[in-house]
């Protein structure tokens, strides 16, 4: 039920934002617009303003304008129709749309980096460079070893940005496949510059350093109220042994945690007072809680990020425009063939999947979800495709350019064309989703 009606908000504030947005610009330039359905089917309430009918329909599921002369089979010959107002009017209708997407990413990315968001992260040094990778099937080199980085470097900066955490380096590589990044390291005492060009992973997307952060079963942060620090807990301690079990490494605990059976397990804790233990219940496959209730996480510290009143917006832009150029990125691997298209492609079962799983993790992963999926549903909307956005506006340049419209013949051809693409796209997106679902681990 969670992720049914996670889906339904999602789908319904992203699509109602964009139908807004052609809504408000046809409103501004004289479009006379016949209705705006808040919802999709049969009308439940409606009424009349202005000539425009603002109606509530039975499926929530976003909304939808209808402007009068959209279809040259129902012009009556006005000059307030869609179809006969100049190119560059309809141009700017079309833009309206995903442009709303990315005020509303904007806003939600803003509210965010306000409110300020916790992760574990470890620090900014590295503990293991790794001699290779596989990519496309063939093991290659990683650009951290072609590069020169070494186990213990600390990496203090990439392109001239602080990175005092992991997290914030891989806020920089992930999205960085392919661009040459300048890293400032300290080694023993002296300051490098290194340069590497993160490789492209295809299953995600996102750019591969080569390089793993250094861990150890230290005990960096202790969470409030939760069961370790009822147990008495502290910085400083390390995690000694699981269920009864010496633990030697993060990487050995991870290692154990894979099929662990539900029920109660013990965490034993060394520190120079002595011994503690905590017992904590595992709910079978909620990883997420049990670390959660727990409030440790071995060798990683919680990390809060926080923008002032005034540095809000500022932070929503940069959040927006770096998922933006991220898909961009993604988009151009995908035609270049480096990315599956099955693995780049996402339909409805796996937004609803996705939307209920962030709805679980909190109020903060979920609206960063919309955020992200609101410029994603932007950029899609703007690919020069005939019956979306980018359609319309490539046709609208079009004429512009001839200085005359196109005939009601040619317009139905390329809405039949970009139908069949759409139907395309939609296909493989199932296909992708099917894929991911009978795939699933479990």
């Amino acid at each position: 039920m969670v992720t049914i009606l996670a889906f339904i908000f999602v789908l319904g504030v992203l699509v109602f934002a964009h139908e807004a947005g052609h809504f408000v610009v046809a409103k501004l330039t004289g479009i006379r617009v016949l209705r705006f359905s808040f919802g999709f089917g049969k009308v439940l309430a409606a009424f009349t303003w202005r000539g425009t009918e603002y109606a509530l329909s039975m499926l929530p599921l976003g909304g939808y304008v209808k402007m009068a002369g959209g279809d040259e089979r129902e012009s009556e010959g006005r000059p307030d129709e869609f179809l006969a107002k100049p190119p560059w009017v309809r141009m700017s209708v079309a833009v309206a749309g995903p442009a709303m997407n990315v005020v509303l990413a904007i806003i939600v990315f803003a509210v965010i980096a306000k409110v300020g968001y916790e992760t574990y992260t470890a620090s900014n040094r590295v503990g293991e460079v790794l001699e290779t990778v596989e990519l496309d099937g063939r093991e290659v080199p990683t650009p951290a070893r072609l590069s020169g980085f070494k186990e213990g470097d600390v990496i203090v900066a990439v392109n001239g940005k602080p990175t005092p955490y992991w997290v914030d380096i891989q806020r920089i590589v992930f999205p960085s496949a392919g661009t040459r990044l300048s890293f400032d390291v300290r080694r023993g005492g002296k300051l490098l510059t290194l340069e590497a060009e993160p490789a492209l992973e295809p299953e995600t997307g996102r750019g591969i350093l080569g390089v793993a952060a250094y861990q150890t079963n230290d005990v960096l942060y202790v969470s409030e109220n939760s069961l370790a620090s009822r147990a008495g807990v502290e910085k400083g301690d390390r995690l000694a042994a699981f269920d009864g079990r010496p633990v030697a490494s993060p990487e050995e605990f991870t290692a154990r945690l894979e099929g662990l059976r539900p029920g109660p397990h013990e965490l034993t804790f060394a520190s120079a007072r002595g011994v503690k233990v905590v017992t904590v219940d595992y709910g079978e496959g909620d990883l997420e809680a049990f670390f959660e209730d727990l409030g440790v996480i071995p060798g990683l510290t919680k990390v809060k990020t926080s923008a002032s009143w005034l540095g809000a917006v500022p932070a929503g832009w940069r959040l927006t425009w770096e998922t933006a150029t991220g898909i961009a990125r993604g988009m151009v691997w995908v035609f270049k063939g480096r990315v599956k298209v099955t693995k780049a492609l996402g339909g409805p079962i796996s937004i609803a999947l996705f939307a209920g799983e962030r709805a679980r993790a909190g109020i903060l992963p979920y609206i960063a979800f919309i955020g992200s999926l609101s410029i994603m549903l932007a950029m899609v909307n703007l690919l020069p495709v005939p019956v979306l956005d980018g359609g319309h506006i490539l046709i609208g340049t079009y004429e512009t350019v001839r200085g005359k419209n196109l005939s009601a013949r040619a317009r139905e051809l390329i809405t039949v064309v970009g139908l069949a693409l759409v139907a395309a796209i939609v296909a493989l997106a199932l296909v992708a989703d099917f894929t991911r679902v009978f795939t699933r681990p479990g």
